[in-house]
């Protein structure tokens, strides 16, 4: 008789959801699983588990599989940050129950990833925070903190928005140029005027501006406004510097590696911030081939299980896993979504 193929698990885990794929050794999706913040630093160790535990037993539910008859699992989790996270959360996922190799990395590795079907590179990751990290070709792995511009990240969509709202005060006091931001922020707030909108932010009268209005940076950037270009354009080349900084710690400068960029500030394709980034990096001797990630990023925990057990991934079998996931998650979120409506 055949033998049945061997069964992987990946877990991607953030600040606002959980997803989990198991998939065959030949990128066959067979079932997903989503639920809700995961990140031990806002819930817990034992919320945690528990989000954990929530996406796997329904990815394990909808793949008729039961937790025992995995081969090896790939975790990427937020806040597993600085050597000792690892032997924390490796607890909390060891009381999940998967058996085989276990491989628990930083969300940011399973993005890059899910991105590169090289298997190696570097990713930028501006969502709501900033973060890069790098893997070479023989498996090192690097990162920045990702805890923000006190410790060297700049680059996030609430980094973007302050900013911006550094700009609108700025062009208050005639220190800076005049910016169509101020009228953009205004609108958004409500507020009469520039004084009135900086007086609501200090006393809390109006709502702080947070990460959602990020778009609007890039829309007065699009629309012209030299003070919205330049704030993408040195958010850029932060991004670019500290990118290059890994690369150069996992000597990867010789040769073209893929850069991957996640998130949605890079969603919302404003190619100068992209042409930034990849210009302070040829200065500094690397050779980036920019590409946005359009791939979930639980698909590169899958694939790292898969690889941790001896898999050999084809550029193919990543194809076709990227292309199940993103139909299975999509089926998964509706359902769930019935479900709390329901």
């Amino acid at each position: 008789m055949p033998e049945h193929p061997r069964l992987y698990l990946g877990l991607d885990t953030g600040a606002t959801k959980t997803h989990a794929i198991i998939a065959d050794e030949h990128g066959h999706v067979l079932g997903a699983g989503q639920s809700g913040p995961g990140n031990w630093e806002g819930v817990g160790l034992e919320g945690a588990y528990r989000v954990y535990l929530q996406a796997v037993e329904q990815a394990s539910r909808s793949a008729g599989v039961k937790i025992g008859q995995l081969g090896a699992a790939g975790y990427g989790l937020a806040g597993l940050d600085f050597p000792s996270d690892e032997a924390r959360l490796g607890q909390v996922v060891q009381r999940l129950g998967v058996p085989g190799p276990q491989v628990l990395v930083n969300d940011t590795f399973v993005a890059l990833r899910a991105g590169s079907r090289r298997g190696w590179g570097i990713v930028i990751i501006s969502g709501t925070g900033a973060n890069v990290a790098g893997c070479n070709r023989d498996g090192q792995r690097f990162r920045t903190f990702g805890e923000g511009q006190a410790l060297g990240d700049l680059g996030g969509a609430s980094d973007i928005v302050w900013l911006a709202i550094r700009a609108v005060a700025q062009a208050y006091t005639g220190r800076g140029r005049p910016t169509q931001l101020t009228e953009r922020f205004l609108a958004w707030s409500g507020a009469s005027d520039a004084l009135a909108f900086l007086e609501g932010i200090c006393r809390g009268t109006v709502a702080p501006p947070r990460a959602a209005q990020a778009p609007m940076v890039v829309e007065a950037a699009r629309a012209g406004d030299s003070v919205a270009q330049e704030i993408l354009r040195d958010v850029g080349r932060d991004q670019g510097a500290n990118a290059a900084a890994v690369a150069r710690r996992l000597g990867m400068l010789e040769e073209p590696f893929d850069l991957v960029l996640a998130g949605g500030v890079f969603r919302s394709g404003y190619a100068p911030l992209v042409d930034a980034i990849v210009e302070v990096m040829h200065e500094q001797g690397a050779k980036p081939i920019p590409l946005v990630l359009d791939t979930a990023p639980v698909v590169g925990g899958v694939l790292l299980a898969m690889e941790a057990d001896g898999v050999k991934v084809s550029p193919s079998l990543h194809d076709r896993l990227a292309g199940e996931a993103a139909e299975a998650l999509a089926a998964v979120a509706g359902n769930n979504m019935t479900a709390g409506e329901g």
